[in-house]
């Protein structure tokens, strides 16, 4: 496919330059799809998203087409459906994204791709056909999602909730190797319990311990490194909590995606969408006013972190997802990013409050689950926290995509902290 001409070239002289009847359908999508991004970036994200009609957005592309005497010699309303459908949709990666085998579609260069099948990568022999075009799509699909990806602007996470990804783009000046693209899939339909078991991520008595813990009042964690299957465990765990429980869920982007109901679900706004900002820290101090029963942070990352620990010790359930190496890193990246919030409590008092806050830690690595870990609580003396290990998995081998071969391992019984919680909601030990 020819490439997209450059920022600079007004598209009459690209268009003078050639013989028009070498001119085809592709190459004015791209170039319509170029000047209307350009020119009116706020029309397609809300057309695509539904605040305008798309026949307001179909008006500026026929008077764009109209007015550079663009298609001449092509059939007009078949120029017009092909922008459309180039603009709303996701072209030659749609049937990827199509594919519930796939996890991950990942771009370093415009022909350099690959996609996560079932864990495992593996290398796509598809094109975009040159850097500017590449360019133009990753602009385009962040664009249409609220983002902004510019010469200023050179890097872009955004979520396409309709289908459940999470996109990240980034180019020049910022990317010296040029355009690069990521988009992680979350199914549209969860997995259960017993697909995580029949997946081999845990075990049934594992996945019978979450299930009776997701029903009680206990408070998890869900660490790993990126990946590693922490947001499909999490989601799992927030489906299986009690109906009539009332959950706020506040995310960066949206990922978890939960079918329970009584789920608030909120976003951040960033300073790039206009008006005021809202961080996630804001969306967690903002619902404690909210009357809820628990506060689910999709990924801690910063100050919020801080707020969720003071939910928690102030008698409300949280949850959230973190990155970290192990359960012992948990509550050491706990205090750094609640250091962050520029508090003036101590450390000490920070840590205690932390671990009564925090029940139960589950850490994932290779979408499994590797160790299921009790928090016990802290001793000052020792400055220590005390872990009881409930299950772990011993590796045997690890191979180049990460997937671990191994066995499941029970370590150890609930101890007096979690039984009370079960025994409080008529729930065994």
């Amino acid at each position: 496919m020819p490439a997209i001409k450059s920022y600079h070239t007004p598209i009459e002289e690209v268009v003078e330059s050639r013989d028009k009847s070498a001119l085809d359908m592709s190459m004015l999508v791209d170039d319509i799809t170029f000047d209307v991004l350009k020119d009116s970036p706020f029309l397609v994200a809300e057309a695509d998203n539904g605040h305008i009609e798309q026949k307001v957005l179909q008006k500026a592309i026929i008077q764009k087409i109209d007015r550079q005497r663009l298609g001449v010699g092509l059939d007009r309303e078949k120029l017009i459906e092909a922008v459309f459908a180039y603009m709303f949709g996701y072209g030659i990666l749609e049937a990827f994204l199509a594919d519930e085998h796939i996890s991950d579609i990942d771009f370093t260069r415009f022909n350099d791709g690959t996609i996560k099948v079932n864990g495992r990568k593996q290398e796509i022999g598809i094109s975009f056909g040159s850097e500017k075009m590449f360019e133009t799509y990753c602009k385009l699909i962040i664009i249409r999602n609220g983002g902004s990806l510019n010469e200023n602007d050179t890097h872009c996470r955004v979520s396409d909730e309709k289908r459940r990804l999470r996109i990240n783009a980034s180019i020049r000046p910022r990317n010296i190797s040029g355009p690069a693209l990521s988009i992680r899939k979350h199914r549209q339909e969860s997995y259960t319990l017993n697909d995580l078991v029949g997946l081999g991520m845990l075990t049934e008595e594992m996945a019978d311990l979450v299930y009776r813990l997701a029903q009680s009042d206990a408070s998890p964690v869900f660490c790993g490194k990126g990946g590693s299957g922490k947001t499909t465990m999490f989601r799992s765990f927030i489906n299986n909590m009690p109906k009539l429980e009332r959950v706020l869920v506040t995310e960066s982007d949206s990922e978890l995606y939960p079918d329970k109901p009584n789920c608030i679900i909120q976003k951040i706004k960033k300073a790039s969408e206009g008006g005021r900002p809202v961080t996630l820290r804001n969306l967690v101090q903002d619902g404690l006013t909210m009357l809820l029963d628990t506060y689910c942070i999709g990924e801690v990352v910063g100050d919020e972190c801080w707020e969720a620990v003071k939910a928690g010790f102030t008698g409300h359930r949280i949850g959230a997802t973190l990155h970290t190496w192990g359960v012992e890193d948990v509550f050491p990246r706990m205090l750094t990013l609640s250091m962050g919030a520029g508090i003036t409590e101590s450390e000490r008092t920070i840590k205690e409050m932390m671990a009564k806050s925090v029940d139960i830690i589950f850490h994932m690595k290779g979408f499994k689950v590797t160790d299921i870990a009790e928090v016990e609580g802290y001793d000052p003396v020792t400055d220590t926290f005390r872990y009881n290990y409930l299950y772990r998995f011993d590796i045997d081998h690890e191979d180049k995509d990460g997937l671990l071969t191994g066995k499941f391992r029970k370590y150890g019984d609930l101890g007096q902290k979690l039984s009370e919680k079960l025994r409080r909601r008529g729930l065994t030990v």
